[in-house]
């Protein structure tokens, strides 16, 4: 709303005086003028009822209209033209008092009708108004209390809804840990699986290990019954000493040193082999006691079938027979093969290497077996 300032003391006498000038205004009229102005109307307001041609009644009536801020359309109801002031002070007391702004105009299109026969009709509407304000009270009452009514039926409808909010949450909470059981249910036979997986996996392993404790033990034995074979041979040639070595003759007694046969890769397909044996010869007076030992070394050739000679060629050529035979007859696959490949490169004993192709493990195992075998190795000095 648009705010609204006073005139000042000079404006509001310069232009009542302009009034004062025009004799048709009385003074009560100006009187009326100047309050509406000083009260805060503008000179323009005031003008709709200065402009025209009317009595002080009918501008009193013009003031109150625009003192308090009706509509045109009220003000168009209430100072319809050919009204009197009088009947027009009728129509805006009823107004103020209710009746409705239909009832207005239709009374006062009747402008040749008399202030008493207005206030007559409007009399009639406000009695016919409180029998229908009474009548809708009660229908009020009546409304209030099937509204009440309804509001306790809503209550217990909402109610009965949250319990069946509270059982809906419920199940589903139940749902939720049936869910949860059976996931847990499946999470363990999946665990169950993998253990037996793992399991089987691991007898594998010990059975691997098994295998390589007795192919170990094997070969131990194959180790031991060698030094025997060589203890053998050098018993024999420690016969032809005492035959043919005059200290031996001359002492009597001799005592051998073994330091076993010597070869490398390559002697081993050699024609002959160089075994180096070393003797202690025992030096004994007249009485048979032991004066001092003497060392002797001899140095003999052997035929390639010799005992020793042939063990050892026999383990070499096996290497590169045996193992790309089992190779090929085991099938396996690429991955298995490269372990194999890594087996070789890494010094794994025939052995080792039989063991690791006969059980065709996963190549991943395998890669396993071959780091416990090589470390086996290492500590056992195994080249």
């Amino acid at each position: 709303m648009q705010e609204r300032s006073a005139m000042t003391n000079m404006d509001l006498k310069v232009y009542m005086e302009s009034l004062k000038n025009n004799p048709r205004f009385t003074e009560a009229m100006l009187r009326l003028v100047e309050e509406d102005l000083k009260y805060g109307l503008t000179p323009k307001e005031t003008e709709e009822y200065t402009a025209k041609k009317l009595d002080y009644t009918q501008m009193k009536v013009y003031s109150v209209c625009l003192r308090n801020g009706y509509g045109r359309e009220v003000m168009d109801a209430v100072t319809k033209e050919g009204l009197t002031g009088e009947q027009m002070a009728v129509a805006l007391e009823f107004y103020e008092k209710g009746v409705n702004l239909e009832a207005i105009k239709e009374i006062t299109q009747n402008t040749g009708q008399t202030a008493f026969t207005m206030k007559k009709l409007f009399q009639n509407i406000m009695k016919n108004l409180d029998t229908a304000q009474k009548k809708t009270g009660t229908d009020e009452a009546y409304a209030e209390e099937l509204l009440n009514r309804i509001s306790e039926a809503v209550e217990k409808i909402d109610f009965q809804e949250k319990r069946y909010d509270a059982l809906n949450e419920k199940l589903k909470e139940l749902q939720a840990a049936k869910q949860a059981t059976q996931d847990l249910d499946s999470l363990q036979s999946q665990l169950a699986d993998r253990d037996k997986l793992l399991e089987n996996q691991q007898d594998q392993i010990n059975a691997a290990r098994a295998e390589i404790a007795r192919l170990k033990g094997e070969m131990e034995e194959s180790a031991r019954e060698r030094r025997i074979m060589e203890r053998k041979a050098q018993s024999d040639n420690t016969g032809s000493l005492y035959d043919n070595d005059p200290v031996v003759r001359q002492t009597g007694m001799a005592v051998k040193k073994e330091s076993g046969p010597v070869m490398d890769a390559a002697s081993a397909v050699d024609k002959t082999l160089v075994v180096h044996t070393e003797y202690r010869t025992a030096l004994v007076d007249e009485y048979g006691r032991i004066v001092q030992m003497v060392p002797v070394e001899r140095m003999e050739k052997k035929k390639e079938n010799g005992i020793i000679s042939t063990l050892f060629s026999r383990l070499f050529l096996k290497r590169k027979t045996d193992i790309v035979k089992l190779v090929a007859e085991r099938g396996l696959e690429a991955k298995q093969l490269v372990q194999v490949r890594s087996a070789l490169e890494k010094g794994l004993t025939d052995s080792q290497l039989m063991v690791l192709i006969d059980y065709q493990l996963p190549a991943e195992q395998m890669e396993e077996i071959i780091e416990i075998a090589v470390y086996e190795n290492r500590t056992k000095g195994v080249e």
